[in-house]
């Protein structure tokens, strides 16, 4: 039977100020407070029929992350926000003029090469295309699991969606998906809280900074009141400073049960041997520490990433600790380029592709039959309520991961910048993600854990559609807020 896009709609919506500092590591500013910055969040509307008539509704949405998609120097904020709201508004024409589809995956293998094309001819990085591409990609398949009254986990498990692996991997051909994915989705998972360069760790290294909202600010209160044992340290490609900065936190980790620690270098080692010595001094001086580190996420600068010369040093790196890609993953073959050279993980984020991260998983259980070891992990510090977070969860609940980095709660003010009619809704249909405290709702957090069984209906884990009448154009909003 034949889909069609008959429509698509872009808006946008601005959360409130961030409650905290926060510093990703080396390109962030320790002194700069985040009052007076938002997070926008890019959303979808798109409207999908069938050959019977059958009309609904899908969404997406993501932070318009561009100081991580792009780091290149000399480009400001205004400009990247411009020129990836150019890049959404053509992601969204490509998708308007594709022909009827089969399934939602025929529609993806037209519209995503045409849309990381149409990147790559404006000078965009691939991580830029790809997220545009994922916004109607995640649209696609919300309305399509609507449309048949499946789940995404149920499409994936039926084989609904028309996935073809192998036309991602070539080598996992005649492998098929829901062979690789177990019987029930998970619905329960742990959260990984992410420990900023400039986060406090205990009420002493507040200082003057305290909100004092009632809500945990430090790494032990969360620690203490939400029994998170799941952590992601970010580092800052200063050795000494990183060093000094791990050994902190670990005297206050291990007062956790049993702590897992990853971290996270966004880029920050330009120098592989730099990189190599500080794993070394690490593992010397912080053995303990050390120890419950699962792995060490994106490293090296996404240029330098997926050169082949760097195989035989990242080999002999990842002997000590396994090593993951993120900003790198910006292609459909990058994680088997990686895998090649001597990483043996990918990160799972919504904003790089579903289809591109369901392909990865099936790749590391094809690995995994051959005696290889390869993995995925859960990453998005900013997967904001509602779309974002529970689209993330829901693709997790196929993927299976154990665990995944989930504390964008932390830097905003829970479910603060939804309106009232779609905060009554989460509470009321989602009781086991989301809890009111304090006249505001929040992600629930219970022994270290969230619970978001309630994602497992129709759709692609949004129950209601979102309050467009709240949000804004997202052309109306990029002229207003970041002018040529």
């Amino acid at each position: 039977m034949p889909y069609t896009i008959e429509s698509i709609e872009l808006f946008v919506r601005e959360t409130k100020p961030g409650r905290m500092l926060f510093t990703l590591g080396k390109h962030g500013d320790a002194t700069q407070r985040t009052e007076g910055l938002t997070s926008p969040l890019a959303h979808v509307r798109l409207v999908l029929s069938d050959g019977a008539g059958r009309k609904r509704f899908g969404c997406s949405a993501d932070r318009l992350s561009v100081r991580w998609l792009d780091k290149r120097p000399g480009r400001s904020q205004d400009l990247k926000r411009r020129e990836l709201v150019a890049l959404i508004e053509t992601a969204r024409e490509i998708a308007l003029a594709t022909t009827p589809f089969a399934h939602p995956f025929d529609c993806w293998r037209q519209t995503h090469p045409a849309i990381m094309r149409a990147g790559a001819e404006r000078n965009q990085e691939a991580l830029t295309s790809a997220f545009a591409s994922a916004l109607i990609e995640r649209a696609v398949l919300d309305a399509f699991c609507r449309i048949e009254n499946v789940s995404f986990f149920q499409a994936v498990k039926e084989e609904r969606l028309g996935i073809e692996l192998a036309a991602i991997h070539p080598e996992l051909t005649g492998l098929r998906l829901s062979e690789t994915i177990a019987d029930r989705p998970r619905t329960a998972f742990w959260i990984r809280h992410t420990v900023g360069a400039s986060d406090p760790l205990t009420r002493a290294d507040l200082g003057d900074r305290a909100v004092n909202d009632g809500l945990p600010e430090t790494l032990q209160e969360y620690i203490e009141e939400d029994g998170v044992r799941f952590f992601k340290i970010k580092v800052t490609g200063e050795p000494e400073r990183d060093l000094e900065r791990l050994g902190k936190i670990w005297d206050v980790v291990m007062e956790a049960d049993s702590p897992v620690l990853t971290l996270d270098a966004n880029e920050a080692y330009e120098d592989l041997d730099r990189f190599a010595a500080f794993v070394a001094r690490f593992e010397q001086e912080l053995t303990g520490c050390f120890q419950h580190v699962d792995y060490i996420e994106q490293p090296l600068p996404r240029g330098l990433t997926l050169d082949p010369a760097t195989a035989p040093a990242v080999r002999r790196i990842a002997e000590r600790k396994p090593l993951l890609i993120d900003e790198a993953d910006g292609t459909t073959d990058a994680f088997r380029q990686a895998l090649a050279i001597g990483y043996a993980g990918v990160s799972h984020k919504n904003c790089k592709g579903v289809f591109k991260s369901l392909a990865n998983h099936a790749l590391a259980y094809h690995r995994a039959l051959h005696g290889e070891y390869a993995f995925l992990s859960g990453e998005d510090l900013q997967n904001l309520p509602i779309v974002p977070l529970q689209q993330d969860f829901t693709s997790l609940s196929v993927l299976g991961l154990e665990h995944c980095e989930r504390n964008g709660h932390h830097y905003n003010d829970g479910l603060s910048m939804l309106s009232a009619e779609e905060k009554a809704k989460a509470l009321a249909h989602h009781p086991d993600l989301y809890v009111k405290r304090e006249g505001e709702a929040y992600l629930q957090i219970v022994d270290g854990r969230v619970r978001c069984g309630s994602l497992q209906a129709a759709g692609f884990g949004v129950q209601d559609e979102p309050d467009w009448q709240a949000m804004r154009p997202l052309r109306d909003w990029v002229e207003q807020r970041h002018p040529a």
